[in-house]
């Protein structure tokens, strides 16, 4: 992600403004002393946050009303909630009789903090001794870095919304004198994770808050960044630092129950934080999140000029097949679905740029794959789809968003040529051996009719359904693209869907087949996977052969099975166990003359592979097998449930 240019620090306040903007504290909203001074240590400009404090926020809560202040705060003078509400399920409590049992139960969990008394907007959180605040805070922080981390986003933009602060009076069973500091009521995590890039334990933070050290550490890094010259060129983990050094927030000063309300201080932070976690609105879903990314990719490309203001209406669906015709463009949907997954593959440093920008400003923890940006045009490319139903909708969009091969993200061009001149040169990559740039569009186009028509499909589970492997539709896709029946079966789906036809099925020479009464045979998704299985699997049985080829097929199915069978049996072999739990084959070894016969078959296939694939490309050409680029991220959600076919 593009990271936040780095600016110097100000300068912590000087003691009097913070006087100042404590007794302010005091005045209007009869805080305590020592809330309001821990409140006002940790504001980076007391004098703004004085203003404000003279028309708060007010935020309503069920029972009255709880005023607020905006002010930006310093990270090193506040801590994140050492009873983070999100462990709430793994706390083990007295009544388990665990307490004391291991680390993660040496002590009872924090109570939940209290209001303080004399209605005064503050907290408290009753401790056994600073020893146990270590131990919840410790806890905390280990379970928001394995669910909830926020560190790779806080090491680009810091944090970027506001936290919510209260202040919390730490009160010790020992002899320790309690402490008072704002303590996060929401935004734990961020705090938690800012913290953990400063290196900085955030249960020390109460007893170490020192302004003086504050200061010369403020002034070190701006040292840094101005012996840098240029803010792009600072060491970056000085850059991070600053970033992370100081956070907007929303501190929670003061409380107005209700007439009649017994509500305090307590409940109503309670009833705010519930508001915004437990009765908050629902999310958006994956679908609409994908819709508003696609809309600001577009939007900030064609801000930078890089595409025309009518290119940028034609790939968000803006114009009717009649005025993109008109304008200037192809009003094929499957044309305009190519031409939106070349824009967001787009390797082209400018157009690659606008769609990272595009893409962290709305969230800032997605990582720019070449998965997300596919699903995120698959979202585009869904607008030319007319199906009114909203199951069938939803369906159509979840299979559209893994068709696209991960092979697009390599280099091609969207071009408006017909699909006749398309599969020709096609044919030429794959008779060469080369399959490229002709049969990457060629899949880019076909995706959109094959599922959209139902005839290709994602992974329907395993019950009810006649679906010979469980392959994304992409990856179907990607294997018939290298060889010339493939080529031949997604011209005819280009044809087709011009012609206003669902795909039919073709042979190995590009005609259409048909069956017994003269009818054309529409393909179907068995079709396509048992007709282009995965690689290793040889071809699909042919339940009734009748000539050679099928013979022959059927043979090298069982081929395929066998060795996917000697594969599985020496991971079994590999898996038992000696004594010591190392490899019993490695210690003891197997039979020298079993070896020796085993070996002399398997060279004896391994001699016959080479021949056989020769002959393979010398009649057909060269499949494309090539990997996948190691940084693009194919995984996606299988589906266990089996969905219903499109058609009635």
């Amino acid at each position: 992600m593009l990271p936040r240019p780095v600016e110097a620090l100000p300068m912590p306040a000087l003691a009097a403004a913070t006087r100042k903007l404590a007794d302010k504290l005091i005045e209007y909203f009869t805080m305590g002393e020592p809330a309001a001074l821990a409140l006002a240590q940790a504001v980076v400009d007391p004098t703004t946050a004085r203003r404000a404090a003279e028309s708060p926020e007010r935020l309503r809560v069920p029972g009255g009303v709880i005023l607020a202040i905006r002010a930006d705060v310093w990270a090193r003078h506040i801590i994140p909630d050492p009873r983070n509400p999100r462990i709430g399920p793994s706390r083990r409590h007295p009544a388990s009789n665990l307490i004391g049992t291991g680390e993660s139960t040496r002590f009872r969990p924090l109570p939940e903090p209290i209001a303080a008394p004399g209605r005064r907007p503050e907290l408290v959180q009753r401790l056994a001794n600073q020893e146990h605040l270590a131990w919840a805070a410790q806890l905390a922080k280990e379970y928001v870095l394995d669910h909830n981390d926020w560190r790779e986003s806080l090491r680009h933009q810091g944090v970027m919304t506001e936290v919510w602060l209260a202040a919390t009076a730490f009160q010790h069973e020992d002899e320790t004198p309690g402490v008072t500091v704002p303590v996060t009521v929401e935004g734990s995590s961020r705090v938690t994770c800012a913290h953990d890039l400063l290196a900085l334990r955030s249960a020390d933070v109460p007893y170490i808050r020192d302004t003086a050290k504050l200061r010369a550490h403020i002034r070190k890094l701006n040292e840094v960044i101005a012996t840098a010259g240029d803010p792009a060129q600072v060491d970056p983990e000085a850059a991070v630092t600053v970033r992370c050094e100081r956070l907007p927030a929303l501190l929670l000063v003061g409380f107005e129950p209700h007439d009649g309300i017994g509500a305090d201080f307590g409940v109503a932070v309670r009833s705010l934080v519930a508001l915004r976690h437990v009765d908050s609105p629902k999310p958006w879903g994956e679908a609409a999140e994908n819709e508003a990314l696609a809309d600001a990719v577009v939007d900030e490309i064609e801000r930078r000029t890089l595409i025309t203001p009518t290119k940028a209406d034609w790939l968000r669906g803006a114009l009717s097949p009649d005025q993109a015709k008109a304008a200037g463009f192809n009003d094929d949907p499957s044309v305009r679905a190519a031409a939106i997954v070349r824009l967001f593959a787009e390797r082209d440093q400018a157009i690659h740029a606008a769609v990272r920008v595009a893409i962290t400003g709305q969230s800032t923890r997605k990582n720019i794959t070449t998965k997300l940006l596919l699903d995120v045009a698959s979202s585009l490319v869904m607008r030319s789809v007319s199906e009114e139903d909203s199951r069938k909708r939803e369906r159509m969009r979840k299979y559209l968003k893994s068709a696209f091969p991960g092979e697009l993200a390599k280099d091609w061009e969207a071009t408006f040529r017909g699909a006749e001149e398309l599969a020709k040169a096609a044919l030429e990559e794959v008779v060469k051996g080369e399959p490229g740039v002709a049969t990457r569009e060629l899949a880019a186009r076909s995706a959109y009719p094959l599922v959209i028509n139902g005839q290709l499909t994602g992974d329907r589970g395993t019950q009810n359904n006649d679906q010979p492997d469980r392959r994304q539709p992409g990856e179907v896709i990607d294997r018939m693209r290298g060889t010339r029946h493939g080529v031949y079966q997604l011209k005819q789906t280009l044809l087709d869907s011009a012609a206003g036809r669902r795909t039919r099925k073709v042979d190995e020479t590009g005609q259409v087949v048909q069956n017994d009464d003269g009818r054309d045979i529409l393909v179907t998704d068995a079709d396509l996977r048992r007709t282009f299985p995965p690689a290793g699997e040889g071809p699909s049985p042919t339940p009734a052969p009748r000539n050679a080829a099928e013979i022959l097929g059927n043979a090298l199915h069982d081929l395929a099975t066998s060795i996917q069978a000697v594969e599985s049996a020496v991971k079994v072999v590999e898996t038992v166990r000696a004594d010591d739990g190392t490899r019993a084959i490695e210690s003891l070894g197997a039979d020298r003359a079993d070896c020796e016969a085993w070996r002399n078959v398997l060279q004896d296939v391994l001699f016959k592979l080479p021949i056989w694939q020769q002959r393979s490309i010398q009649r057909h050409g060269i499949s494309s097998e090539d990997p996948y680029d190691p940084d693009v991220d194919l995984d996606d959600e299988v589906d266990e449930e089996p969905d219903d076919e499109f058609d009635d």
